[in-house]
């Protein structure tokens, strides 16, 4: 009867489907992020797009940025991070 208490998440479907399957496979081994996500990847033109206009909207909100860089993984492509350069001289 306890098992019915239990909340059903991804890895209680995954046991049932592949009993040998191991919670590890969840996540990319090269950057740790979900296999399940479905983030921004390098080299698609419609995710290019998206961060083209954040890194311009960062640009725009923040004046004393002086560039951002988008990071991505370099085994899967997968996106990552912004890394920002801020001009710590400029005055308001």
């Amino acid at each position: 009867m306890a098992k019915y208490n239990k909340p059903l998440d991804r890895t209680y479907f995954e046991k049932k489907k592949n009993p040998k399957y191991n919670d590890d496979d969840k996540v990319t081994k090269c950057c740790g992020q979900s296999k399940y996500q479905d983030g921004m990847k390098k080299g698609n033109k419609e995710d290019w797009k998206l961060i083209e206009d954040k890194i311009e909207q960062i640009l725009h909100d923040y004046p004393n940025t002086i560039s951002v860089t988008p990071i991505f993984c370099d085994e899967c492509g997968r996106f990552k991070e912004y890394k920002s350069a801020i001009d710590l001289e400029k005055k308001w």
